[in-house]
This record gives structure tokens, sequence and C-alpha cells, in this order.
């Protein structure tokens, strides 16, 4: 299998043209970001993903991740059934539970502590939805009687769920009910310790995982012939992302430099078994379509061509 390459714009507001040469140079989906109450202004995914569903016609569009917990699985079934159709199946769902910023949990009225069970019942939940028939759910958190939804999604069964994290937890989710896994702020070592770990919890289940299913990683991507003004660059906008002093771990987690650089540092995950990356560029908002083109012609080609490596 080879590696499959998306963008994500992380919760800003990119222009129409900007979003299309996600499209046109030839990436294979567009992703957002999701918070509802945080310290930096980002904008609410789904209404981000309509608005780039409509303004392509051939990329998957997903949230990079959306965050379970903070809404009700009916509501996440309807948005994301209807994106579907509207988008004609081009809908990919990635989840996770949050939990790194307790005030947004407090603003929707929910608890940081619920957060896992209520990820494991809405996915339960969405799928039965999703499957166009009449049925109960009796949930610790969510008890539904008799209910449906239509239409259903133009996908069968429904959007692909990829399950997104860190921890143990996440991991058993993506394994049990996943169809794929997908973590980040991850080393390439890291992800490939977590793939094996994926495939051995969905055995311990009774699971055989899919030749499909996605070992995916969001990396962020700072591109620049000047090694380092792109680190310093990435420091300071991850900075301002997260909230906290990303000096000691750019080196870590991020790809930075020339073209070559970039290349070197994400082959390592494809060798881990990464088969899916969300690229997050890191880019002056003006300069987006430039970087997007030198990623697309200068970084995308010498990887594409490589054969993931081999999760046991």
């Amino acid at each position: 299998m080879q590696a499959k390459f998306g963008v994500s714009c992380g919760g800003d507001h990119w222009q129409p043209e900007q979003i299309r040469a996600v499209e046109e140079l030839g990436f294979d989906s567009f992703w957002t970001g999701e918070h509802i109450v945080y310290h930096r202004p980002i904008l609410e995914a789904v209404t981000t993903l309509t608005y780039a569903a409509t303004l392509t016609s051939r990329i998957k569009v997903g949230p990079a991740t959306l965050l379970l917990p903070l809404r009700h699985p009916t509501m996440v079934a309807k948005q994301f059934s209807s994106l579907d159709v509207l988008s004609q199946g081009r809908v990919v769902l990635t989840v996770g539970v949050g939990g790194d910023y307790p005030r947004e949990f407090a603003a929707c009225g929910v608890s940081v502590g619920e957060r896992g069970q209520r990820a494991t019942e809405a996915i339960e939940i969405m799928r039965k939805y999703w499957s166009g028939k009449r049925f109960d759910y009796n949930g610790k958190i969510f008890q539904l009687k008799d209910v449906d939804m239509l239409p259903t999604p133009v996908q069968p069964g429904g959007p692909p769920i990829w399950v997104s994290g860190r921890q143990e937890g996440p991991m058993r989710r993506a394994a049990t009910l996943g169809d794929g896994w997908h973590p980040y702020m991850f080393t390439a070592v890291r992800c490939h310790d977590s793939f094996i770990k994926v495939k051995q919890l969905a055995r311990d289940a009774g699971r055989v995982l899919p030749a499909d299913y996605v070992f995916a990683c969001f990396i962020y991507v700072s591109l620049d012939d000047d090694r380092e003004k792109a680190r310093s660059r990435a420091i300071k906008e991850l900075t301002y992302r997260y909230d906290q002093d990303f000096s000691d771990l750019v080196d870590k987690y991020c790809a930075f430099g020339p073209s070559q650089a970039v290349i070197d540092y994400l082959a390592k995950y494809i060798e881990a078994g990464v088969n899916y990356f969300i690229l997050a560029p890191i880019m002056p908002p003006e300069r987006r379509r430039e970087h997007l083109e030198q990623l697309a012609t200068k970084v995308l080609p010498a990887l594409e061509g490589m054969e993931t490596g081999q999760v046991p």
C-alpha cells in the first residue's frame, strides 16, 4: 500500500481559492481542527467542512479531530450523514475525546471524566443510525428508544470512522470500533509501536482488521529552504496553537526545513507503517497557495512511490 496525503487548515479561515488549491494540486483530502471554547480563534468543524465540500468536487473532507464527547451522537450522526449525502460520499470522520482544555467541557455541560465512555457509545450509536434501521440503545450514558435516521449516508454503513488519540483507551476504541487509528504528536517509532498495539488489541477482541484499515498520522510541516527560519516559524506557530512553549518539542513533532529534510522526516513514518498523512502546513496566510504547491511538487512525489512498512 502507498501512502495518501491530506491537508489541514487547523480551524483557520482559508479563502475559497486556497481550499480549491488542495484539490487542484492533487492532495487526497481537506481537514479542519476542532475546539468549541479555546484560547485562540478557531472555526467550528462541521460548518467549515460544509464550506469546503461546496468548494470542491473530488477530495475527501473531514475533521482532524472532532471532539466527539462534546456533542450528542444523534446530532453528530445527522450532521455527518447529511454532509456525506451533500458531498456525494466524500466524508471521513475522525473522532477523539479531548480533555486537554477542561473549560470547553464545562461550557458544553459535559463531564471530562465521562469522555471515553461517551465516545465509545457515540460511535456505536452513529453506526446504528447510519444503517437506516430502527433501534433501541441502552448505554451507561445514552438511552434511545425506537429511533432511526433518514436519509442514510451515501457511503454504505456511513462515513469511515478513524479514532484519534495518544493513549491505550483510544487505541482500544480504534481496534474494536474504528476504520482507522490516527495518532498525533507521535514520533515514527511511537507510531509503529501504537500500530502494533492496535492490531494486538483487535486480535484480543476477536477482530481481524480489514486490508484497507487506515494507520494515519497528523504532522505539522514547516517548509523553507532556510532551515532555521523554518524551525523558528514552527516554534512560534505551535506555541501559539497549543498555548505552550514548543522550543524543545519542535524537533520531535514537526517536519521542517528544505524539501529534502521534510522528505526524510516523513519517510520514516512511511517505513513505520503510516499509510495516510494529514499534513498541517505552517506558512504565512498570504502564501498558502505557494506553500501547498511546494509540498505537492517538491515533497510528495518522492514519497508517493514508497511502500508503507508492514505492521505485524
